[in-house]
């Protein structure tokens, strides 16, 4: 296994071993495809320190100790802890509202739309668990300029959102008295899968995908349209 303890040195029972060896091996596996050469080695730590111990918690110090490097080193390629966040959170949101975006979007009614989008979208929050938590989390405490660009991914998901439910009332196909409060219900739910789900469970992230993708037909009073 990877980490026998966590970063206050506590040992880890072996359910928090596997998921812990598979939740790194996702972040490499997300850096990889998004970085190369001492950046996606900075990236990757730093991804692992801002989920083990928040935004403030994580010293360029840290971060600099699980890229294996010197905090100097780590300058090089960012200026600050902040422009580091940021680009972590900018890769991470546009890979997780792009997991409910676009395969909602290759359908053409608002039920398959829905249904759709929250079970790739909690897929990916639940196989993406360790840095899912980061950015769900963290993120609501950054509000600087720099991060505007995030935040209209975020805004961008509650507009489709939105959109699909506004388009499954108007269908018929969508009973729902609070649009809005169906909106925030839904995602919530979602999103809370990467707090609690570990790998190695007897759950997959896509089984728990199309489970909640059925909750969100129930909380909708979903029907399918007459014929």
């Amino acid at each position: 296994m990877s980490q026998s303890t966590d970063h206050a040195g506590r040992t880890l029972p072996p359910t928090f071993l596997v998921d812990r060896e598979r939740a790194e091996r996702r972040i490499e596996e997300f850096w990889d495809e998004r970085a190369t050469g001492a950046s996606r080695r900075i990236l990757r730590g730093a991804t692992l320190a801002f989920a083990d111990l928040g935004y403030h918690g994580a010293s360029t110090r840290e971060i600099a100790t699980r890229a294996g490097m010197s905090p100097a080193a780590v300058y090089i390629h960012f200026e600050s802890k902040q422009e580091l966040f940021h680009r972590i959170a900018l890769e991470g949101h546009r890979a997780s509202t792009g997991s409910f975006n676009d395969p909602a979007r290759q359908a053409a009614d608002p039920l398959n739309r829905l249904r759709l989008g929250v079970a790739s979208f909690t897929t990916w929050l639940a196989d993406m668990n360790l840095l899912a938590r980061s950015l769900e989390y963290e993120i609501r405490l950054r509000h600087e300029p720099e991060f505007d660009d995030v935040w209209a991914l975020r805004r961008g998901i509650d507009t489709h959102m939105n959109e699909i439910l506004q388009a499954g009332i108007d269908d018929g196909v969508f009973r729902i008295a609070d649009p809005a409060l169906a909106r925030i219900t839904i995602l919530s739910i979602c999103i809370d899968v990467s707090r609690w789900y570990r790998h190695g469970s007897s759950r997959t992230p896509m089984t728990i995908g199309f489970q909640h993708a059925d909750l969100a037909m129930s909380l909708v009073g979903a029907s399918e349209p007459s014929r």
